[in-house]
């Protein structure tokens, strides 16, 4: 039954209704490594879960051309845009997989892939009901371990106070992670801003960072 929904959801991940060059494609049986990702190497790899309409990757590509970054979206007309963005920006370091991210992660990458990875105002689930439903849990920190190597940075951020305060809570009980500096911020300028933290801070929402290292695997 388990492999029968996974071979179900693999399914639901490679149908895609049109294709693209800045498309990556998930495969069951094969993680993408580095020389997978883009047809020239680079310096350091970036990874955005859930990545919107694409603008904040968009902006960091443009400002780092030595980083390869991964979007990993679910939304087809979110994909579009994003990729109309890149071909207008004749981006050579962006690349797209539209993958649900809640349903593969470290199944999709090899280990220590990216250096960075961004996660960027996912859904609260406020109701308790529903919390089972969230992407910070221990399982997404092991995802984590997985994915960065020593080193790596995870950057979060919500507008959602009981989130941030949970997510806290998981990286304190985890001994392999530190905060970069504070447990918590309420600035940051080294990420742009994305059209719904914008509209957030308009509607006057204070928004919760934070930032941590994988210090051991």
């Amino acid at each position: 039954m388990i492999q029968d929904l996974e071979q179900k959801l693999w399914s639901i991940a490679g149908g895609i209704p049109f294709a693209s060059e800045y498309f990556l494609q998930a495969s069951p049986v094969r993680k993408l490594k580095k020389e997978n990702l883009f047809p020239k190497e680079f310096e350091t790899y970036f990874l955005e879960l859930g990545s919107g309409w694409g603008e904040v990757a968009i902006a960091m590509a443009l400002e780092r051309p030595n980083t390869g970054f991964v979007l990993m979206e679910k939304k087809f007309d979110r994909i579009r845009h994003t990729m109309r963005a890149i071909e207008r920006n004749r981006l050579e370091n962006v690349k797209i997989l539209c993958v649900n991210f809640n349903w593969f992660l470290e199944d999709v990458f090899e280990e220590n892939v990216f250096s960075e990875i961004l996660l960027n105002f996912p859904d609260p689930w406020p109701k308790r009901r529903h919390h089972k439903k969230r992407t910070m849990n221990s399982k997404f920190l092991r995802s984590l371990q997985i994915l960065l190597p020593e080193g790596g940075k995870f950057s979060f951020a919500t507008d959602y106070g009981p989130y941030a305060r949970k997510a806290i809570r998981l990286f304190r009980d985890s001994s392999s992670f530190r905060p970069e500096q504070f447990e918590l911020r309420l600035e940051r300028s080294e990420i742009p801003v994305s059209h719904f933290e914008r509209k957030k801070r308009e509607e006057g929402k204070r928004i919760y960072y934070i930032d941590q290292i994988l210090i051991q695997k």
